[in-house]
């Protein structure tokens, strides 16, 4: 059984726990919150490039193109696949990393080959224990994505789909949900582009979007800004999967705490009783011995008399 002093000295080490702990999902909240409002600021920008698109597929009905391609089943198996696995660079997140992994390898298990490009250290680790080859690791760049990152992977990506490494390209993610919420994984094709995924929004909106006359060509504009366009998706999937990230250890963090209360609660409340014990142990003898003692003093007296 446990004395007072082993009780006391966990106490405390799961109250400095608890300290970090909390610790931990502050700054959780904080990149979290500089993250969207970063995203929130270039939104704009990207969302004027989709609707762009949506323009070019409007005007034109047979877009001739690499990085169109409407015949293309997503359902479908097979195929030569590169994947951008996206993932953290730390654990304490629940499940957040892991959801995302199995989200690839079944992604990976459709394809007839497939060609793994990984941001985050955990995905690194984890494919390199599997045996998985990886063309590239994006190193350090969820520790707080920006659009340069972003524009790393895209240059890279599409100098490799433009030398014909892979057919289509994936990209495996976290959707940020909002609130506290780990996130959903999934997965999309980013190239070649489904010109069914840039239907004009609101009705009508294909006779205004029609209008318009590109020089030299809708393809030659449409290649142009296809890097710009790319990088936008990339750059929301890093960041909805570092604000899904974060979300994810702020729940894990703020189920540690609530943990630690209990077990503080239950810590106290053992060593309350072993002090109650023990202060009630020191009351007994003492009584013993006080009445031991006037035993003694009783029987001196009475010989003394006699």
């Amino acid at each position: 059984m446990a004395t007072t002093r082993e009780i006391k000295n966990r106490i405390n080490s799961v109250r400095d726990t608890q300290k970090i702990t909390n610790a931990m999902y502050l700054i959780s909240s904080t990149k979290m919150r500089k993250a969207r409002r970063e995203a929130e600021e270039s939104k704009p920008y990207y969302e004027l490039l989709r609707r762009e698109l949506r323009r070019m597929f409007a005007v034109s009905n047979d877009i001739r193109s690499k990085y169109v391609d409407s015949s293309v089943d997503d359902e479908a198996p097979g195929g030569n696949f590169g994947i951008l696995v996206i993932t953290a660079d730390k654990g304490l997140a629940g499940s957040y990393n892991q959801n995302v992994i199995r989200e690839a390898l079944a992604l990976m298990d459709r394809a007839d080959e497939s060609k793994l490009y990984v941001v985050g250290e955990f995905g690194r680790r984890f494919f390199r224990a599997g045996g998985f080859p990886i063309i590239e690791e994006f190193d350090h760049m969820m520790r707080e994505p920006d659009l340069d990152d972003a524009r790393t992977i895209t240059v890279e990506l599409l100098d490799a789909f433009d030398r014909g490494d892979f057919e289509s390209l994936y990209v495996c993610s976290t959707d940020y949900t909002g609130g506290l919420s780990a996130g959903n994984p999934t997965h999309y094709r980013l190239i070649p582009f489904d010109r069914d995924d840039f239907v004009p929004e609101v009705a009508g909106e294909t006779n205004a979007l029609s209008t318009f006359e590109y020089e030299p060509d809708v393809v030659s504009v449409l290649e142009r800004i296809v890097p710009s366009a790319l990088t936008g998706y990339i750059y929301a999937a890093l960041v909805n999967s570092y604000s899904s990230e974060q979300s994810a250890r702020m729940m894990a963090m703020d189920a540690a705490n609530d943990n630690a209360s209990e077990l503080l609660e239950e810590l106290s409340l053992e060593y309350n009783h072993l002090r109650q014990n023990a202060i009630t142990q020191e009351i007994t003898e003492i009584s013993s011995g006080a009445r031991g003692l006037r035993k003694s003093r009783a029987k001196r007296k009475k010989a003394e008399e006699d």
